[in-house]
């Protein structure tokens, strides 16, 4: 089990006590990992994930649980990944969904930041095929139908690939409206931008996933996460990206969930002290380039 905030702390007072620290002053750069370095800046707190660049864009965090002050990256080595913010998960005709609408704007910020900063935007969605229904586990299904001895009906569960009323499709379809990206997204939306789809809650579950193909040939290193649910789709996609060596950063305003019970809290927890870094909208869209 990955270690809490809690136990890091416990961790480096015993190892302040130690002749190890005295051999090694905090004032130094403390690297983390192989061939592919991370460097903790003690004068800063901060993280380098830049790998040398030249060029680095220093994004702040608070303290708190966080354990750092922020990042440091490469913009030209950076992705800003939006995850389903599709019509399906947060239109209002098909759910209330006040997270996920309260993160349109920030997230609209983020992705103009982006463009100003030369950081690439990649929409990852839900977009299924006859072929990805033929080989999908049941466990993914029953995701998507809450009970099968309730009445049918044309919610949240109503079943993928279902057909859904007045125009809007098969459910998550590939090519339909429910699966189209959310109306504000797509006004600002451009040629340069990558998009994949997924039929998954994780767009990097194997690396034959287009996304993950994408990635490896562009040589991207570090990964901003957007969109909904938290807990879920962008979790697990977060979490595989974490496994498979990508630096992680949620942007915490711009995701949201409709799960309660604290699971955004657990999210930031969990993806902080853990897989990576979180920050927000605000200290992204201060960030400067040194």
């Amino acid at each position: 089990m990955a270690p809490s905030a809690v136990d890091i702390d416990q961790t480096y007072d015993i190892a302040a006590k130690g002749k190890a620290i005295s051999q090694h002053p905090w004032s130094d750069p403390v690297p983390f990992g192989g061939d592919d370095q991370w460097f903790y800046i003690p004068e800063t707190k901060r993280f380098d994930l830049s790998r040398g660049s030249v060029r680095k864009l220093v994004v702040d965090a608070d303290d708190g649980i966080r354990n750092h002050r922020g990042v440091m990256l490469d913009p030209d080595l950076t992705v800003l990944v939006i995850i389903d913010m599709q019509n399906y998960f947060i239109h209002p005709t098909f759910r209330h969904h006040p997270g996920g609408i309260a993160a349109v704007e920030p997230t609209l910020k983020v992705i103009q930041k982006c463009r100003e900063q030369g950081i690439q935007v990649a929409w990852l969605n839900w977009g299924i095929t006859e072929h990805d229904l033929k080989i999908m586990p049941p466990a993914v299904q029953r995701g998507f139908n809450r009970s099968l001895v309730q009445a049918k009906g044309h919610g949240w569960h109503v079943g993928l690939g279902a057909e859904l009323p007045d125009g809007q499709g098969r459910c998550l379809f590939k090519g339909t409206w429910n699966a189209d990206i959310y109306d504000p997204f797509k006004e600002v939306m451009t040629p340069e931008d990558v998009r994949f789809d997924k039929a998954r809650m994780s767009g990097l579950w194997s690396p034959e996933e287009p996304m993950h193909k994408w990635l490896r040939q562009s040589e991207k290193k570090t990964l901003l996460f957007a969109g909904v649910n938290t807990d879920q789709c962008l979790l697990g996609t977060l979490t595989d990206a974490y496994s498979w060596g990508w630096d992680c950063i949620l942007i915490g305003d711009c995701a949201a969930t409709m799960t309660g019970l604290e699971a955004q809290a657990v999210c930031d927890y969990n993806i902080a002290t853990n897989m990576g870094f979180v920050t927000d909208s605000q200290a992204f869209l201060a960030a400067e380039s040194a």
